[in-house]
């Protein structure tokens, strides 16, 4: 096995739960990293990450795979080298038998991947981790408050990581989507823990802080779709956001029309503002409010949101936009399936903050700024 190495002054960084790749992709946009691998066991996810990632040659890894058959030795013979950094999001189902400890349960909770995911980190052994997940993994236990995550924590530590972890709101990291995401993040053999990034962004704007973009700073320059693909842009980008999701794009990739009928746009006129076409479906049919923050993308029955200025629902690329994942980037797949790996991805803004500050705390590398300060809000006002 040969000792971890940067490639061209860069980190590697594996990605484990990867999806469509939206931590990996986040992470390139420091221009500290490099992706050196993916794992993932839904086809479309993992066609869509390699598609994006030509660079990397693996026969293994470009399957689709599950982490709990995996083994992290073949995974590493497989790279060729060890990660500099291991990253991902891994399902979170449910967890008992408070007192036990993590090792001993990952024989009998195979279905928990918070566990593989920690097989995965013990072998490889990376300088760094970063787990990410839903706020809700916080109520996971039947004993106490944070059961599941006291137990990882002391299993990391005893490994040797020093362990810290927040709950976090993408819209604070430049994101034009509200969506709360439980970070875990460990170092290996330091003493002081890591210090999440301050939020640059708010909804009471100080004297040093930004707005909060907006689904009208990430959405108003697209046309009406057409389902061509890909669809030309029609006008000039107007924000800044809109500048950085654009750059090294030819066109609208994935920018697929929904045929609706003439019932159903007759009733998505009438909607209002803010407001669900069915009371009981969350955020699902939701009429997106262009001057706020968008609720939190997800798959929600082929339609994530209705259009704020037109009658139907918002294209798998336009919810990749409000997960701030450039336009660049192609989606693979059946429509149904671009939307599931969208509505599950991290947004990719929001993993480029953390990303600049674990590049600077763990790595000591400054991470070069890739667009001037007018085309990219990852630097728009203030460094991070």
């Amino acid at each position: 096995m040969k000792a971890s190495k940067k490639l061209g002054n860069r980190l590697g960084v594996l990605d484990l739960y990867s999806g469509l790749g939206g931590l990996s992709v986040g992470l390139e946009l420091t221009g500290a990293f490099e992706t050196i691998g993916g794992i993932d066991n839904f086809a479309p996810a993992v066609e869509t990450f390699y598609h994006n990632h030509p660079s990397i040659r693996s026969k293994l890894l470009s399957q689709t795979l599950d982490m709990s058959e995996l083994n992290p030795e073949a995974v590493l013979d497989d790279l060729g080298r060890r990660p500099d950094l291991v990253v991902g999001g891994p399902p979170c189902q449910g967890f008992s038998h408070a007192g036990r400890r993590l090792v001993d349960l990952i024989e009998d909770q195979r279905n928990h991947q918070v566990f593989h995911y920690f097989r995965f980190i013990r072998s490889m052994r990376p300088k760094a981790f970063i787990m990410e997940n839903v706020s809700g993994i916080l109520k996971t236990g039947q004993q106490r408050k944070h059961e599941l995550i006291d137990t990882l924590v002391k299993e990391y530590e005893d490994l040797g990581y020093t362990v810290a972890w927040r709950v976090l709101n993408t819209s604070g990291f430049r994101v034009p989507q509200n969506r709360k995401r439980f970070i875990l993040i460990g170092i290996d053999n330091v003493a002081t823990p890591f210090s999440f990034p301050t939020p640059p962004c708010d909804d009471k704007v100080g004297l040093f802080g930004e707005p909060l973009n907006t689904v009208q700073d990430a959405l108003g320059d697209m046309p009406t779709p057409i389902h061509a693909d890909p669809q030309p842009y029609e006008k000039e980008p107007e924000t800044p956001l809109q500048r950085f999701l654009r750059n090294g794009s030819d066109g609208l990739y994935n920018h697929l029309d929904t045929a609706h009928s003439p019932e159903m746009v007759e009733r998505l006129t009438a909607q209002k503002i803010g407001t669900r076409l069915y009371p009981n479906w969350n955020h699902s049919w939701y009429r997106l409010d262009p001057a706020r923050p968008s609720p939190a993308v997800k798959e929600n029955h082929r339609a994530p949101f209705v259009h704020f200025g037109e009658p139907r629902a918002t294209s798998p690329r336009e919810c990749a936009r409000l997960q701030s994942l450039p336009d660049r980037y192609r989606l693979i797949g059946t429509k149904t399936a671009q939307l599931i790996m969208v509505g599950n991805a991290v947004p990719a803004l929001f993993a480029a903050h953390l990303g600049t500050a674990v590049a600077r705390q763990v790595f000591g590398v400054a991470p070069p700024t890739p667009w001037s300060a007018e085309e990219n809000p990852l630097t728009s006002n203030q460094q991070i």
